[in-house]
């Protein structure tokens, strides 16, 4: 008799592996190309998961073969797959960068689809075929299907800091081929030799990954094009769960932004830190010589020291210490610069610390290894300044690679914070870089002002100054309003250094692109309507871009795009899409690549065994989308929700991930209990469509944790999230139940239809949060499980015996 056990380690197996795999991959081709591509390209290889469904519904004929022959086969086929596909795509010359000349990208990036999909695709038969044969068994099979999913997703970030990239796709690879081994178990002799020999020579293999399997990255990127100066070296590189972090010696890096032009003397050497291969910053040689830092006198972000002396400063994102320097050549006796980066504060106080002078180790120093908003809620200081450097570098800002992604220290609420910790002549210093048309430049004076009114200023006007260089602008907010005698430094700072004033209390139109002129004073206009206006939500709604003030609830700060304006967009970019793509249209177009394709899955295996198979089983396969579809919606809402409690993307997608699908893997085992179809089953659906919405409204209130230890906000996370992960886990089983001895032929066609459901809710949500913000994405969820429960009160008394006979 065939033994079960081994079965259900090899689900667990493959689940590991399948998700690292694919959160490994997607984090090597984030370095290699840039995250916006990446995460359509993914998002749409998915796919192959939900075709292994669809192979098994058209082919049936595979159900009938030797079980754990077939498992152990797939299996070790996902393995090779996995290194195979990583070789080949690393070898294909996808560059998103070229798309608008070289029309052969359209070609491979479609390769790029079908490569990526075969390891999805391999996986997903492994897992179809042992659900398909589960029997009364689905609880558990399921069960483990989840369980190793979690542990995947917890098991591949702390991966990275010691296998690098490469290195845990090889990992990958390895617990697949284990996954082979353990459904081998039950068929003894050379196939269990087989796979047992290709994983250990895997295992053998695993440490010269990262020698033998290099990325191929953009020529394009910032890191590159750095070792492409002559005598550039790369002095070293490292990983950690978020990041690669590339240390260059080369006469590309120049890290001063918005120098000033009539400085003339040469900056000291710097040394680059390059960020996922694009976001530079450096480290500056410092003699303790103060003559050595002449050169940030002329930053504007030297500004905030011309109004106070001897200031309590707080920098935010403080890289390589460019802003500390600055700090300490002014005069502050306490400087504290918070880097979430940890291998960057280690790469400034110990590899390069002589280089550095030391800075992270001055008396007046205190750096700390924090995410900003974590830091300042925790924190019972007042600082008389407070920073916020450059978050990324020009070539990342023009790209608009960050459309997609959340910052949580941009939104009102995070601004309402910091000026709260501002002294009563304290101010917050903001820059970034000047990109026209104005769009995050401006942004963030709508932000101030709507902080500001947050705080009952009521005339937020009276407490900015906004001044722009040749490539930065710098936005300086006061907790109080701007005197004459501040107004009259900020003026000659400006005349000193040869910055335009773009806005101060009481500026004329004279006064403004006079140094780094525009053909229209188009800043002054728009900041000075802005802040005037006597509606400032219809000024918003009249400008082309979105510019108005982000909060927690919607914190896609680089976001400007606005779908109602497509065409007036396009027309104001000389008609050039790439833009669009980049900037934040490029979710649209994964939702329709996905749906075409989710389409063409479903409605295949009617085309393969005729219309009259079909009949009477639209119903259970809509009950399966509508799992698919809640599911991802609370899991991609609940992700980007916890990013501002966990502090980094990487963490809340790990946590979240491992409380959701460990906690549905339990309630995917309890469900074995449930009658399928029953009233308790009724019962789970009612209660998650409920709770849903509930969990939207409610989580906002986790901002309250975020001044605790790390380990309290991680396991508040886990008791927010498992309870509704436990309810989550059991409908799925319950709907195969349902399937089971009257239309088992159905179930790999549910697998492909709740699988092209979870691709689509994955893309879905953010075009949601987007507009409407994470609360609306919660309400969805529960109104698509509500919609599964309406299915299932329409069988009939006599359809729910047939069903449980």
């Amino acid at each position: 008799m065939l033994r079960w056990g081994p079965r259900y380690v090899g689900v667990g197996l493959l689940s590991v592996a399948t998700l690292m795999f694919q959160i490994s991959y997607t984090r090597v081709l984030s370095v290699a190309l840039w995250h916006h591509f990446v995460w359509m390209v993914v998002s749409i290889a998915l796919l192959g998961y939900a075709a292994s469904g669809t192979l098994l519904t058209v082919f049936p004929g595979f159900l009938v073969r030797d079980i754990d022959r077939m498992l152990a086969a797939t299996s070790a086929l996902f393995s090779a797959s996995i290194l195979l596909s990583y070789g080949a795509l690393n070898r294909i010359p996808f560059d998103p960068a070229r798309l608008s000349w070289d029309v052969l990208q359209l070609l491979y990036i479609t390769v790029y689809y079908i490569i990526l999909s075969i390891p999805f695709l391999l996986s997903g038969i492994a897992i179809a075929l042992t659900i398909r044969k589960a029997g009364r068994r689905i609880n558990r099979v399921y069960f483990s299907n989840l369980v190793g999913s979690a542990l995947g997703s917890i098991l591949v970030l702390p991966s990275f800091g010691f296998l690098t990239g490469p290195g845990v796709i090889v990992l990958s690879s390895i617990i697949a081929g284990a996954s082979a081994v353990a459904f081998a178990m039950n068929l003894k002799g050379r196939v269990l030799r087989f796979v047992s020999a290709w994983t250990i020579a895997l295992l053998l293999f695993l440490p010269l990954a990262g020698t033998y399997l290099p990325i191929r990255m953009s020529p394009y990127k910032s890191l590159m094009v750095a070792l492409r100066y002559p005598d550039a070296r790369l002095l070293g590189t490292e990983w950690n769960a978020f990041s690669r972090v590339d240390v260059v010696d080369s006469g590309f890096v120049r890290h001063a932004p918005g120098l000033s032009l009539s400085y003339e003397d040469p900056i000291p050497e710097q040394i680059g830190v390059i960020v996922d291969g694009d976001v530079i910053n450096a480290i500056t040689r410092y003699d303790g010589n103060p003559s050595s830092l002449a050169f940030t006198e002329a930053l504007p972000t030297a500004l905030p020291y011309r109004l106070h002396d001897d200031p309590e400063v707080l920098i935010l994102g403080a890289g390589g210490g460019l802003e500390v320097l600055t700090a300490l050549h002014h005069g502050s006796l306490s400087i504290t610069a918070v880097e979430a980066n940890p291998i960057v504060v280690r790469l400034v106080r110990e590899d390069y610390g002589a280089f550095s002078g030391h800075i992270y180790q001055d008396e007046r120093v205190r750096a700390i290894v924090s995410e900003g908003r974590s830091f300042v809620r925790g924190s019972q200081r007042v600082y008389d300044t407070i920073v916020l450097p450059m978050a990324h570098g020009a070539s990342v800002a023009s790209s608009g690679v960050y459309a997609l992604s959340e910052d949580y220290l941009y939104t009102v609420d995070a601004f309402r914070e910091l000026l709260g910790r501002l002294s009563e002549d304290g101010f917050l210093c903001v820059s970034t870089w000047l990109l026209p048309p104005p769009r995050e430049d401006v942004r963030m004076v709508s932000l101030a002002a709507a902080a500001l009114e947050d705080l009952d200023v009521i005339n937020p006007s009276e407490h900015i100054a906004v001044i722009r260089s040749w490539g930065t602008i710098t936005l300086l907010v006061g907790r109080s309003p701007l005197g004459g005698e501040e107004i009259s430094a900020i003026r000659g700072f400006c005349g000193e250094m040869g910055f335009d004033i773009v806005y101060v209390p009481g500026v004329e139109a004279s006064e403004v692109n006079v140094y780094n002129r525009f053909p229209e004073p188009i800043y002054y206009r728009l900041v000075q309507g802005m802040l005037h206006a006597e509606d400032r939500e219809a000024f918003y709604r009249r400008y082309l871009y979105d510019i108005s003030p982000t909060t927690d609830e919607r914190p896609f700060f680089f976001h400007f795009f606005r779908w109602d304006r497509l065409l007036e967009t396009y027309e104001s970019l000389d008609r050039k899409w790439q833009p669009l793509i980049e900037g934040g249209y490029l979710v649209p177009l994964a939702l329709v690549q996905a749906l075409v394709l989710s389409v063409v899955l479903i409605m295949l295996p009617i085309r393969a065994r005729g219309g009259r198979w079909v009949e009477g089983r639209w119903r259970s396969l809509s009950y399966f989308f509508c799992l698919g579809l809640g599911y991802m919606f609370v899991e991609m809402a609940t992700v980007q929700r916890f990013i501002l409690l966990l502090g980094h993307p990487s963490y809340s997608i790990s946590v979240v991930i491992f409380s959701l699908l460990l906690a549905s893997g339990i309630g995917s085992f309890i469900s074995g209990r449930i009658e399928p179809g029953g009233p308790r089953h009724k019962i789970i659906l009612l209660s998650i469509g409920l709770l849903t919405p509930l969990y939207g409204l409610a989580s906002p209130l986790l901002s309250q944790l975020l001044g605790l230890p790390v380990a309290i906000r991680l396991l508040a996370a886990f008791l927010v999230v498992a309870p509704l992960g436990l309810l989550m886990g059991m409908p799925f089983p319950l709907g195969v139940g349902m399937l089971k001895g009257t239309r088992e032929e159905l179930i790999p066609w549910a697998w492909a239809t709740n699988g092209c459901a979870s691709v689509l809710g994955s893309i879905l949500p953010t075009i949601v949060a987007l507009s409407y913000g994470f609360s609306t994405v919660f309400l969805a969820a529960g109104v698509a499980y509500l919609a599964g429960l309406l299915i299932i009160l329409q069988y009939d008394s006599n359809e729910m015996n047939a069903l449980n006979a």
